[in-house]
């Protein structure tokens, strides 16, 4: 998960942020549209999909670090269909992953003959179930591609790019910068400081962290080089450790989902069983995550956000 210099904002410290805004913005909403015409087409590119959905998140977050530099209306509309393609893509990526990961198992019990022909068997009608339900899941990122492509999604763009451009707001980037993320940083500690005693609190920690690195990209130059890559190298600690756990538990619901629904016959006892193996393995890695996220740890994060924030505060 290295940080890519294709998204970070290292340039415009002192131009108007209005001129930030735009250039930032046109990068990410033409990177959605993209990857959405790419993920949409007759071929499954399992990487397209996965691209869509972090170009949908990475937008989000530019909309919210120009928040007040942006015109309402055309915001909330580009929001509202952002939001849309983020969840049609996370649907098909999180059945991506599912299946891949069941298929490598899968393999794997073969070569060792560590599970019994009928087990094998029936995990291997369980990947192909799966399959088909991916595909069917991709049908969402399709209808909002037209969906889109018909409301003039570029025309949009544009019509909202010249209204950024002449806001009329000069203040300059790097002042601008400073204190929004100074703004985000505070929501992200006020938001993720509970007890983290269920999956949906923990869930909601790892956006925010995803939410609070993508801001990072965008408010680079707010931050000393040395103090940027610390920060952001915390960030990825924070997000690996969230992974293991948020796979797993996705994982568990989904096979739940699954194992109830009507029509699943011989498989709802693998269902069931592969449930219980991810419920097990979303414990260890929450029990793995509390541990080490403790409150010494995320006092020390913002500590080293807010110091590094001093270092290159505007006159």
């Amino acid at each position: 998960m290295k940080r890519s210099s294709v998204w970070t904002v290292t340039e415009f410290g002192e131009s108007p942020v209005s001129r930030v805004a735009e250039h930032a913005l046109r990068k990410r909403l033409d990177a959605v549209w993209a990857e959405l015409v790419a993920a949409s087409g007759p071929q499954h590119h399992p990487e397209r999909v996965y691209r869509l959905r972090v170009a949908t998140r990475r937008t989000l977050a530019a909309f919210s670090a120009f928040r007040a530099v942006l015109p309402a209306k055309r915001r909330s509309w580009f929001e509202k269909r952002l939001r849309r393609v983020r969840k049609a893509a996370s649907d098909t990526r999180d059945l991506d992953v599912l299946t891949s990961r069941l298929a490598r198992e899968q393999g794997f019990a073969e070569r060792s003959e560590g599970r019994s022909p009928a087990a094998a068997r029936a995990r291997e009608r369980l990947v192909t179930m799966l399959t088909k339900r991916r595909d069917v899941s991709r049908r969402p990122i399709q209808e909002v591609h037209d969906e889109l492509r018909a409301a003039d999604w570029g025309g949009r763009v544009e019509q909202l790019l010249e209204q950024v451009a002449s806001s009329g707001w000069t203040q300059s980037f790097v002042s601008y910068g400073h204190r929004r993320f100074r703004r985000l940083l505070r929501d992200f500690f006020d938001r993720t400081g509970g007890k983290l005693t269920d999956a949906a609190t923990i869930h909601r920690l790892r956006i925010e962290g995803k939410r609070l690195r993508y801001a990072l990209e965008i408010f680079a130059v707010v931050f000393p080089k040395q103090e940027l890559t610390a920060c952001h190298q915390s960030l990825e600690r924070l997000q690996r450790f969230l992974g293991d756990f948020t796979d797993h538990a996705s994982a568990a619901d989904w096979f739940h989902r699954w194992s109830r629904e009507k029509g699943v016959g011989s498989e709802r006892s693998t269902l069931a069983e592969l449930r219980r193996v991810e419920d097990r393995r979303a414990d260890d890695a929450q029990r793995a995550f509390v541990k080490w996220w403790k409150p010494s740890r995320r006092r020390a994060l913002r500590r080293r956000f807010e110091r590094a924030l001093e270092k290159r505060k505007p006159a």
